[in-house]
């Protein structure tokens, strides 16, 4: 199944596959945390006191999301685990995976189409960076 139809993004962290999935629960879980999915902006700036914790909530909800929609009885990852997955040097990374996560789940056309608009996946993501505010 692409990953259009499914709406999950896939990430490679420490050598392992996660998929991502902003469901409607993860939807709904963003916006009473931070007010609105259009936040991420500014959970993504570099300024934001709160910037890594952020990003290893969203990032565990996200693969949590993937698994319960893959087996419902799934084992959930806890946060510490998902930080262990996430370092300066792949934060960027991180970051750019949630927001084309969030693209796919959004575009919503069911077009057969990656996330880079290209019709291609070339497995590194580095094309997968839409939205994408560099801060």
């Amino acid at each position: 199944m692409s990953a259009i139809k499914n709406g999950v993004y896939t990430v490679t962290l420490k050598g392992k596959e996660y998929g991502l999935l902003f469901s409607l629960n993860a939807l709904d879980e963003v916006q009473g945390k931070f007010g609105g999915y259009d936040k991420l902006g500014e959970i993504f700036n570099d300024k934001n006191p709160d910037l890594f914790k952020n990003t290893r909530w969203l990032l565990t909800l996200l693969i949590n999301e993937w698994q319960l929609s893959e087996d419902e009885s799934a084992q959930l990852i806890e946060e510490k685990r998902i930080g262990t997955l996430i370092h300066l040097g792949n934060l960027k990374e991180v970051q750019n995976a949630i927001y084309a996560s969030f693209a796919l789940a959004t575009k919503g056309d069911g077009e057969e189409e990656t996330p880079d608009g290209d019709g291609s996946s070339d497995g590194d993501n580095e094309g997968n960076r839409q939205g994408v505010q560099e801060s």
